[in-house]
């Protein structure tokens, strides 16, 4: 039996979801939040920064602000507990709901055509699902708990 903390952090299809971007307690969030908190208006020195230090980058704090505040704003409580919010068109959870498993390598059908995935994605989440059934989703999750999502 698969415990309630995997189960929490690992979505359906074997992604983390505790280490998206959007996940309301995830890493990116709380530190995107807290260099906002540490920036402060910032906005006025970088103006000022591109010219006293001769550095065309801070003309830029604009586009980092915009992006630092989208990482900030996202509040996804995790597959399991809703709708993916960045994957709209994702088909993993209303399957994984209808067949009553916990992962997609569970599956007859694995791998399917379900997923509404790109190339990209599709290749990544039938590797991860292949791996966690070679290896287990409990040594999976400890292999993986500690290194970036996006790799």
């Amino acid at each position: 039996m698969v415990s309630e903390k995997i189960k929490t952090s690992l979505a359906p299809c074997g992604l983390s979801c505790e280490k998206c971007f959007a996940h309301v307690d995830g890493d990116i969030r709380r530190y995107s939040l807290k260099l906002k908190e540490k920036l402060g208006n910032f906005d006025i020195y970088a103006n000022r920064f591109e010219t006293l230090l001769d550095n065309p980058i801070f003309s830029k704090y604009s586009d980092f602000k915009e992006m630092l505040d989208y990482f900030a704003a996202k509040n996804c409580r995790g597959c399991r507990n809703e709708q993916c919010k960045l994957f709209k068109d994702c088909g993993i959870r209303i399957c994984h709901q209808e067949k009553h498993i916990d992962y997609c390598f569970q599956c007859d059908e694995f791998p399917c055509s379900r997923t509404n995935f790109d190339k990209h994605l599709y290749k990544r989440w039938v590797l991860i699902n292949e791996k966690i059934k070679k290896t287990g989703i409990e040594q999976f999750y400890e292999k993986t708990k500690t290194r970036p999502r996006y790799v």
